[in-house]
């Protein structure tokens, strides 16, 4: 993996085992135009299939996590007289799927605003940590466009009603009306944020990988369907038959740190 550079819009660093992907477009609040959303999918693969990686967290440059799409995108194209096609009429895989069919756990480290498409980017994420100047919103209704994902996943993190008045309103959700609902796992000071977020990733990263995969795949396929037909489902690797399963019961007698392999 090569260095990034300043202009990248997408910076892929290490940090131990997390995978930290830097949306790069601060100029524009990081909006997702065509560039940066494939740079992300690609990323994401990459990263899904390094078995270095444990976590994949997503963040943004400056002081905004993601303002979504990149209306001067579709703007360009209305001048060329072509379509702006929604998600379901495009010749690619949408970013939201591409997340949600990741099989390492992902973490939105929620730097700032969350707007719009960048909110969906949040939805996507396994788990949520948020600064305290973070807040969050999905306008769509007020912009005559679609919402499509934030339509499926958000009455799945939130009760129905409030989902259906975020989405139908627009309005701006303040950090701490997010957490009353359960949205975001952790908040943190600005002046520290991604330190501490890294160090709550770091944390997901002392367990073993293929467990990880298991258990995120197992969460994600299984919700709602019955208890009965879920415990049925042997989704994931068989972490059962692992040599890493072996080595943490090992480390357990041995009351010492486990050294993962991932197989």
């Amino acid at each position: 993996m090569s260095a990034p550079t300043s202009d990248d819009v997408l910076l892929v660093e290490n940090f131990g085992a997390v995978r930290l992907l830097t949306l790069n477009r601060p100029d524009r609040r990081n909006a997702l135009n065509r560039e940066l959303n494939d740079a992300l999918v690609d990323a994401l693969i990459e990263a899904d299939h390094d078995p270095s990686v444990y976590v994949i967290a997503i963040t943004g440059a400056g002081t905004t996590f993601c303002s979504g799409a990149d209306l001067e995108d579709a703007r360009k194209l209305a001048d060329q007289g072509k379509p702006f096609y929604g998600p379901l009429h495009n010749n690619r895989r949408s970013l939201f799927e591409v997340m949600i069919d990741t099989r390492k756990p992902t973490l939105a480290i929620v730097n700032g605003p969350a707007v719009a498409g960048g909110f969906e980017l949040v939805l996507s994420c396994d788990l949520r940590v948020a600064a305290e100047s973070a807040f969050f919103a999905v306008p769509e209704a007020l912009r005559g466009r679609g919402a499509h994902y934030a339509s499926v996943a958000l009455p799945t993190l939130v009760p129905e009603a409030i989902a259906m008045e975020w989405l139908l309103t627009g309005r701006r959700v303040s950090l701490a009306e997010a957490e009353r609902w359960g949205l975001v796992n952790r908040t943190f000071a600005v002046e520290n944020f991604q330190s501490e977020a890294l160090e709550f990733a770091t944390e997901i990263t002392k367990s073993a990988p293929l467990s990880l995969q298991r258990l995120k795949l197992t969460f994600r396929k299984t919700r709602g369907m019955s208890p009965h037909s879920a415990i049925r489902l042997d989704i994931g690797p068989d972490v059962y038959l692992s040599e890493d399963q072996k080595e943490g019961a090992r480390a357990f007698l041995e009351k010492r740190e486990p050294q993962w392999k991932g197989e």
